[in-house]
């Protein structure tokens, strides 16, 4: 029997034996790379629209890619995540760069919120939690943002089309989400983005893989904050052929995608100062993140090199705020 057992042990994959079977636990240990990149551009579109030194909550914050830049903005962010080697990261992070930010390890099940927020986001990290679970939580969240304010979340929805990966199923993902649901759990709040599409990128020691992605930014009625513009992006019908969408590795320059798919309809460039990838012993400071569209097909670059591409279903759209001279805006 004991023979048997160590033989099932040699056989797992590396990631099952990591805390929670979580593979993105070996690049929060490594202060060396950056596990998840640089802040999500939604975040950076509401970043205009928050008040000044206006109160962040970032549920599942991992290494901190979004703490990070809105602290960096002169929010007070605080960040929660179960995992010790993510908030140390990030502390590590924010030591590096002058930066304040309120790092908690802990379950995001097992919070009683009893603060007020702008902003409250979590990427990544609801879908590891039972519906009763998210729903008992998001009712939390949104009585605790202030009349005026954000809910923002990614959330995996993975299919018969697009079948859970082993590295999630490792990580105990559970299909709690039903598509449209997250919608339909923010009825009544003014719905600014919710986006559905497929998203390839890879992360240190796993393969690329993908994720069946719906995306949801929300603002809560009330408040006197500046009105949101929600714009479709001008984009023509698909012109990348799927092999050659496939056929994009992570890691091209900017130059070789315009010689394989042409120039795009357009592109999105949101360009950040400081550091703001999750390295700590990072030597480059300022981060430029462009989202290249070919029709629904969408590239995303960082620092000019591929860091991920998208297969989209919803339109794709730009959120801006109808004030001057605030944040980075798309260029």
């Amino acid at each position: 029997m004991a023979v048997l057992k160590q033989r099932s042990l040699n056989e797992q994959a590396w990631f099952e034996q990591e805390p929670w079977g979580a593979f993105w636990e070996k690049g929060y240990r490594d202060l060396d790379v950056s596990t998840m990149g640089g802040p999500s551009h939604e975040i950076v579109e509401i970043r205009p629209a928050l008040p000044r030194g206006g109160r962040v909550l970032d549920l599942g914050c991992g290494e901190g890619r979004n703490s990070l830049y809105l602290a960096s903005c002169g929010l007070d962010v605080t960040a929660i995540d179960r995992s010790p080697a993510g908030i140390g990261k990030l502390l590590a992070i924010c030591r590096r760069a002058g930066l304040d930010v309120a790092g908690i390890v802990s379950d995001i099940v097992n919070l009683n919120l009893v603060e007020d927020y702008d902003l409250v986001m979590a990427h990544g990290v609801l879908y590891y939690l039972s519906e009763m679970e998210w729903r008992d939580l998001l009712t939390q969240v949104k009585e605790r943002t202030r009349p005026g304010g954000f809910n923002a979340y990614s959330v995996f929805i993975f299919s018969d089309a697009y079948p859970r990966p082993s590295e999630f199923k490792s990580a105990r993902y559970t299909h709690s989400f039903a598509p449209g649901a997250l919608r339909d759990f923010y009825a009544g709040w003014e719905i600014l983005r919710y986006d559905v599409y497929v998203k390839w990128d890879q992360h240190p020691g796993i393969p690329l893989h993908y994720h069946p992605i719906e995306k949801l930014v929300a603002r809560k009625p009330g408040g006197d904050g500046p009105p949101a513009v929600i714009e479709r992006v001008p984009v023509g019908p698909e012109r990348v052929a799927p092999e050659v969408f496939h056929a994009v590795p992570m890691g091209m320059r900017e130059e070789e995608l315009l010689a394989l798919c042409g120039e795009p309809d357009e592109v999105d460039t949101y360009t950040l100062d400081g550091l703001q990838v999750g390295a700590v012993t990072a030597t480059v400071e300022g981060y430029g993140l462009s989202l290249w569209f070919y029709g629904k097909t969408v590239f995303y670059l960082i620092n000019r090199t591929v860091w991920g591409r998208s297969l989209f279903t919803s339109d794709p759209v730009r959120l801006r705020f109808s004030m001057p001279g605030a944040g980075a805006h798309p260029a």
